[in-house]
């Protein structure tokens, strides 16, 4: 019996692939390990997938699609990263490179917002 690799589902193009995915999680793992406090009970992956949605269709914070966390938690990553420069970090990585694609418009949300 082999084992099969569950994929999830692309729901949106701008959503992450899984093999993306494989390369960004132990990438922000590394630099926002979750040490303190309660367990994280949000999916970093959905939540980058807001924040490209939101970069890539120009929608306000309060129109994020139902199938995503909610808006304020999906902007309080975001100010988190951005104040932190996490997302710039992400990018010296190597692979990190379509997150860098991103970041360099990711800004134009504080305007949209």
């Amino acid at each position: 019996m082999t084992e099969k690799k569950i994929e999830s589902v692309i729901r949106y193009p701008s959503d992450l692939i899984d093999e993306e995915w494989e390369i960004l999680e132990p990438i922000f793992n590394e630099l926002e390990p979750y040490t303190v406090g309660r367990p994280r009970k949000s999916d970093l992956r959905e939540i980058l997938n807001a924040i490209f949605y939101l970069n890539k269709t120009g929608c306000p914070w309060r129109y994020l699609p139902k199938d995503f966390p909610p808006y304020k938690l999906v902007n309080y990553y975001y100010n988190k990263w951005t104040e932190n420069r996490l997302l710039e970090k992400v990018n010296r990585f190597p692979g990190g490179q379509r997150l860098l694609y991103y970041s360099h418009m990711i800004l134009s949300l504080k305007k949209v917002g």
